[in-house]
């Protein structure tokens, strides 16, 4: 770990002693806002503090983390978080005197903290696949309660990699955030990756995108200018590909810019697979893709900009969830129901999304939805199941698509009514999984069914032939939430049914 010597600080160690990590990744960002030197390292230890923040997040809600031994690198943690916070502040001081005698040992002093949470990058991730891995092998044994020992082994010398690629999504999905700056890739992440983006600049002759009416080929300077330079300010969100900037078009029209994290799991694979299948897709709840950009290692997508974000951000924000009626709300799950039906039939070949959640529902200046983020989707032939790899994101994921690696249209029915449900209770599924008194979202909807006042969001105000609307949805998302997988109903079905309300 980084060797701390003292140096002019804002703040001593004894007042920070107190203060845990969250409170510690707060004054971080907050405090990076306002440095005058050293900007570009700041705003990227900034970031990737923040980043161990979202992925503290998910550890709490884990065994794991109840163990002193598990526990112990959190202490550590805080240690290296409050020598991170006096230097950035250190680096709110422009004076002459300060550059010159201090500012080599500050560099310094920032490369060694910065590699110290490199190291904690790496090591919670890990923590967590030990504690999912664990979770996985007890799931099999209730569902599977014949399954011997070596067929867990076989289990996990098959499949790896997707149990932790699954956990990282969902701990880079977890939050949208308003992280600093850019990150500007070091030399070791670049050359970590140069065999995974080497041929990039050959990629979109792959996809013969070029020929399609209506999809534009940025080059990256005219994404730098769009976005400020991909300035911190314009991050809107981030998710398991990388994080997404709003931007300008000379023309005037705002875009949405998702750019490819270089320490991304997700790489080329699921950059073909948003180009392949959603340039085709024209549907109003469907989210538009203008173009992309194909550089050297970088790889951009460019999307039709949505003013009012993500469900998942209206959900999680009480001062703007206020303003949803039930007639609003009702309006949002017809649209999210009539863009997974047109995936599933009308769009040429059946789509499976595989990811659809909260935050992969986006919402323009009316709020009307539009799903997103298609990097994960699978093209099936109609009423047929696939074996594939398991990803996803734990609490929207089909407990059946996770146990037997076998998806089909009725995978993103599952996931569709508990989105739902998030819809009624004003609560994303995350809340329920963080309260084990509560159960999971299905189980709490299933036992308050008949009980619509422990279930409804208070906030809606509901009125009585608005209860009676609201106790159907309830119906149709718990039949979408069935086992097993037969009994759900088909999208075209939930949306025959969403119509008559």
């Amino acid at each position: 770990m980084a060797l701390w010597s003292g140096v002019g600080q804002a703040a001593s160690m004894a007042q920070l002693a107190g203060v845990d990590a969250y409170g510690l990744i707060n004054m971080i960002v907050e405090a990076v806002q306002t440095v005058k030197r050293n900007r570009e390292t700041c705003q990227l230890l900034a970031r990737r503090v923040k980043m161990i923040g979202d992925l503290l997040q998910q550890l709490e809600s884990t065994q794991l983390m109840q163990h002193h031994e598990t526990r112990n690198p959190v202490v550590q943690l805080e240690e290296t978080l409050r020598h991170t916070y006096m230097l950035i502040t250190s680096c709110q001081d422009s004076s002459y005197l300060n550059s010159c005698f201090m500012g080599g040992k500050h560099a310094d002093q920032l490369r060694e903290v910065q590699n110290d949470i490199t190291f904690y990058l790496q090591l919670f991730p890990l923590v967590s696949f030990v504690d999912t891995s664990r979770t996985w092998e007890q799931l099999l044994s209730r569902s599977r309660p014949f399954a011997t020992q070596e067929t867990m082994d076989a289990l996990h010398g098959v499949h790896p990699t997707e149990h932790e690629d699954r956990l990282r999504r969902e701990a880079l999905h977890a939050t949208e955030s308003e992280d600093p700056e850019t990150h500007l890739p070091s030399k070791f992440e670049k050359d970590q990756h140069t065999s995974q983006v080497k041929n990039m600049e050959e990629l979109a002759n792959i996809f013969g995108v070029e020929k399609e009416a209506g999809l534009s080929k940025f080059s990256f300077p005219q994404i730098m200018a769009a976005t400020d330079n991909l300035s911190w300010r314009n991050m809107v969100g981030h998710g398991g590909f990388g994080y997404t900037y709003k931007g300008k078009l000379p023309n005037g029209l705002d875009i949405a810019v998702k750019r490819h994290e270089i320490s991304s799991l997700q790489g080329p694979a699921e950059f073909r697979a948003e180009i392949e299948l959603i340039q085709n897709l024209r549907h109003k709840n469907i989210i538009k893709l203008l173009g992309y950009c194909v550089q050297q290692e970088e790889m951009i997508l460019v999307y039709e900009y949505m003013t009012n974000k993500s469900l998942a951000c209206i959900i999680a924000d009480e001062s703007k969830r206020k303003f949803l009626n039930w007639s609003k709300r009702l309006q949002m799950i017809k649209g999210i129901a009539d863009g997974l039906l047109y995936l599933h039939v009308h769009s040429k070949m059946c789509i499976v999304h595989k990811d659809l959640k909260a935050s992969n529902i986006l919402l323009d200046h009316e709020m009307n939805t539009k799903i997103t983020d298609f990097g994960l989707a699978r093209k099936l032939a109609p009423n047929v199941t696939a074996e594939v790899l398991v990803c996803g994101t734990y609490g929207y994921a089909d407990p059946e698509y996770v146990a037997t690696g076998m998806i089909s249209e009725k995978t993103d029915v599952y996931s569709f009514g508990i989105v739902l449900l998030e819809i009624i209770a004003g609560k994303l599924s995350r809340f329920y999984m963080h309260n084990a008194s509560l159960g999971s979202l299905p189980e709490y909807a299933r036992r308050h069914r008949k009980k619509l006042h422990r279930l409804m969001d208070p906030l809606l105000g509901a009125k009585r032939n608005d209860r009676d609307q609201i106790m159907q949805c309830v119906k149709i998302a718990l039949m979408c939430v069935r086992h097993p997988v037969k009994d759900r109903p088909t999208m075209s079905e939930v949306v025959v049914m969403l119509c008559r309300i």
